[in-house]
């Protein structure tokens, strides 16, 4: 395995990086390619969620998260799973930070289609959420961290 190491600084180089993975790398996703998006976001949902380590950022190559074993494999690694599907059928996604805390700081990030469908994949209890972010009503910050591609 070939591992691409580079210091993630904030959440806009962080989404540069997811950007840069779903472009190069949405082929990894193979067979899960032919199947409807609704069964390929379960299963995405379904896979575990595991924290970066402390004080580190990562973001990972699509191949290596279909892996269940991999680790770690949280929000953003989620959002790229998501992004290579849609990206590998010609739809424009982006990625969206939103954080819930009173100091706006950004802490969660998304796939957004360019209609505006919110796509988040993260822990197991969004599987019926499709379209829809949960956590809206407590949202205390916004970006977009990246154009749609």
């Amino acid at each position: 395995m070939i591992c691409r190491r580079q210091n993630l600084t904030d959440v806009f180089q962080t989404g540069r990086e997811m950007r840069r993975l779903v472009c190069s790398y949405w082929g990894d996703l193979g067979r899960w390619l032919d199947v409807p998006f609704s069964y390929f976001y379960r299963h995405v949902c379904l896979l575990p969620y595991v924290s970066d380590p402390e004080q580190i950022e990562t973001v990972s190559r699509p191949l290596y998260l279909l892996n269940e074993d991999y680790k770690p494999r949280d929000c953003d690694d989620k959002a790229v799973l998501c992004a290579c599907w849609w990206h590998g059928h010609g739809v424009p996604v982006r990625f969206v930070a939103v954080s819930t805390q009173p100091s706006g700081e950004l802490n969660h990030v998304f796939t957004q289609l360019e209609n505006g469908l919110d796509i988040d994949a993260t822990y197991r209890e969004y599987v019926n959420y499709i379209g829809h972010y949960p956590y809206y009503p407590q949202v205390t910050n916004r970006e977009n961290l990246t154009g749609f591609f």
